[in-house]
This record gives structure tokens, C-alpha cells and sequence, in this order.
């Protein structure tokens, strides 16, 4: 018996996975997010975003330290008083240079990576940072808890701990403010790898014990560290 010829397709059970641009981009997305396979930046690119980020962090350094110290002493560099505003210029600068030489150097990875990373970092480094300077301050202006040490431990404290969630949800709102892609979400080994973010805290803070630590003389450091990683990311 001769069968019917007809238009309609024939179907079988890879008829659900037709070679489609859309199947592909869904497929593709799907691998990605289940191996978190990456393509990394060779020895070469890494070196010029390391030195981007290493020179933006410098020029702040440089501007504070001749402003603070007079034009003789421009190169003492490690001897900067840190206040608020200082941190955030640091780390701001920091950061926008590593990732807009990762940006101009690493042909290999999309733009926006990079972008949503230094966001990520921006906010993790001035978010805690900012909510303890701005405890500090009122409990420097109080007059029954302004010498309390454990009222400033725990101001340190709350403001780290609330501070890096609030970090996360400001950058997933600016990196993604229409939210057509899952949030990225702070989990507890996020927040101790990304507790170098906020050095900055801890430097605005000034209690005696963590002063005689001088952190402020890595921090510079830590920064050029982030403004790597979000030049490095993909």
C-alpha cells in the first residue's frame, strides 16, 4: 500500500530539539550555567589589566599624598590619612581602571561582563564602607557612646554584615534593571572572598586595635587587586 504524501513534517523524538537559533541560544545558556565554563585571558592581557588597574589606583594615591603631605613628599604614598572620602576615591579609581583596560585590552570577552563585574566590585568595596563611616560619625557625635568600644565594634559589625547583601541587590538592580536574568546572589563563601572589599570599613572606622594593624597600608593594594578582577572577569 502507497502511503499518503503530505507537507507536514515527520516527527520523532528529537522533533522537540529542531536546530533553531532560539533551541541553540537556550541550549548554549543552559551549558553554561551547568559547567560555568569560561575562557580565560592569556599571561599577556592579564599583565596589561593588572598594570591598568595597578596605575589607576596610583594617580589617587599621588593626588591625596601631595594634597596631605606637600609637593616634597608627593611619593610617600603610605603615609595618606584616610577619611571617607578618600577610600571612595581609591577604590572607585581602582576598579574603573582595571576594568576599562580589561575592556580595551581583552578582545575575548563581552564588554558587559566586565562592566556588571566592576559594578559588583564598586558596590562590595563602598556600600560597607559607607554605612560604618556614616555610623561612626553618629556615634562620634553622641555623647554617651562616642568612647564606647563595643558600640563601634558592633557598628563595624552591622554595617559589614548589612552591608554586603545591600551591595549585591544595588548591583543586580543597575546591572540588570529590567530583570530578565536571574539575580546574582551573595552566598556565605561570597561574602569571606569578598571580605577584602571591605578593608575600607575597617580603615574609616579607626578603633585602636585594628589602627595598630595598619590596614591602610595594604588597602591600596586590595583595590588594584579588585580593579583586576573585574578587568579579568568573563
Amino acid at each position: 500500500m502507497i502511503s499518503p504524501v503530505t507537507n507536514r513534517p515527520k516527527h520523532n523524538v528529537f522533533s522537540s530539539f529542531q536546530d533553531t537559533a532560539h533551541t541553540k541560544n537556550v541550549y548554549s545558556s543552559l551549558y553554561y550555567k551547568r559547567n560555568h565554563r569560561v575562557e580565560e585571558s592569556d599571561v599577556k592581557t592579564k599583565a596589561k589589566i593588572a598594570a591598568g588597574s595597578i596605575a589607576a589606583t596610583l594617580v589617587p594615591m599621588i593626588y591625596f599624598a601631595k594634597k596631605q603631605n606637600g609637593l616634597k613628599k608627593i611619593l610617600d604614598i603610605f603615609k595618606i590619612k584616610y577619611e571617607l572620602k578618600e577610600v571612595i576615591a581609591l577604590s572607585s579609581a581602582s576598579i574603573a581602571g582595571g576594568a576599562l583596560t580589561g575592556i580595551a585590552v581583552d578582545k575575548k570577552t563581552n564588554r558587559k561582563q566586565k562592566i556588571n563585574e566592576g559594578v559588583f566590585q564598586f558596590m562590595n568595596a563602598t556600600v560597607p564602607t559607607m554605612l560604618v563611616g556614616g555610623a561612626m560619625e553618629l556615634i562620634k557625635d553622641n555623647e554617651k557612646y562616642k568612647n564606647s568600644k563595643s558600640v563601634k565594634v558592633a557598628a563595624i559589625v552591622t554595617g559589614l554584615i548589612a552591608g554586603m547583601p545591600l551591595a549585591a541587590f544595588i548591583s543586580n538592580i543597575i546591572n540588570d534593571p529590567k530583570d530578565k536574568e536571574p539575580d546574582r546572589k551573595l552566598t556565605l563563601k561570597d561574602s569571606i572572598i569578598n571580605m577584602d572589599d571591605a578593608l575600607g570599613a575597617l580603615v574609616v572606622a579607626k578603633i585602636p586595635v585594628v589602627d595598630k594593624l595598619h590596614l591602610e597600608k595594604i588597602m591600596p593594594a586590595i583595590f588594584a587587586w579588585c580593579g583586576y578582577r573585574a578587568g579579568e572577569s568573563n
